[in-house]
C-alpha cells in the first residue's frame, strides 16, 4: 500500500513541476514580446531617419502605401514583414504615415486584443526616442515619460500605440 501511495505521490509532484515549468516557459514567451516590439520599432525609426530625414521630402512618403517599396528597399526588420504588409509580434498591422508637412515619421501598432496589459506596459517602457509616445488615450513625450504606474494606467489589451518621431 505504501509503494502505491508513493507512486501517486511522486507522479503529482511531478506533474506539478511539469505545471510549473510550462507556466515560467509562457510568461517568458509573453515577455518576450514586448521586447521584440521595442527593439523592432527603434530598428525602423533608425532606418527611416536614413532614408527619409535627410532627404527634400523628408517623411512625406514614410506612408503604408509605399511599404511594398520599402520592404524591397530593407526598410524593415525580417521578421515584421509578412508579404507586402507589416504585422507586430501580436500580429497586429502596422501603420506609417508622415506628420507636421512631413517633418515626423508616424508608426501605428498593437490594438488588436492580442496583446496583454503587461506586455503593454513593457512595450511603453522599452520605447524610447520619440517625440509622442500614444498609448490608449494617454499620450506621452520626453517631458512626460512613462513609468510603471501611467503605463498600466493606459494600458489594455486593447490599447493602440501611436509613436511620432522626427
Amino acid at each position: 500500500m505504501d509503494g502505491i501511495l508513493g507512486r501517486i505521490v511522486a507522479i503529482v509532484l511531478g506533474l506539478l513541476a511539469l505545471a510549473g515549468i510550462a507556466y515560467a516557459g509562457y510568461n517568458g514567451f509573453q515577455s518576450h514580446k514586448a521586447s521584440v516590439v521595442a527593439t523592432n520599432i527603434s530598428q525602423l525609426i533608425t532606418n527611416a531617419r536614413a532614408g527619409f530625414s535627410q532627404g527634400n521630402n523628408g517623411y512625406t512618403n514614410f506612408t503604408t502605401a509605399n511599404i511594398p517599396a520599402m520592404i524591397t528597399g530593407g526598410m524593415f526588420p525580417s521578421d515584421m514583414v509578412r508579404g507586402t504588409t507589416l504585422i507586430d509580434p501580436w500580429g497586429n498591422a502596422v501603420t506609417l504615415a508622415a506628420a507636421n508637412s512631413g517633418s515626423q515619421g508616424v508608426i501605428t501598432f498593437g490594438g488588436g486584443n492580442a496583446q496583454t496589459a503587461k506586455q503593454c506596459v513593457s512595450a511603453a517602457l522599452g520605447l524610447k526616442d520619440y517625440v509622442t509616445l500614444a498609448v490608449g488615450s494617454t499620450t506621452f513625450n520626453q517631458t512626460n515619460l512613462p513609468d510603471q504606474a501611467t503605463a498600466g494606467a493606459a494600458c489594455s489589451a486593447t490599447a493602440t500605440f501611436t509613436l511620432t518621431f522626427q
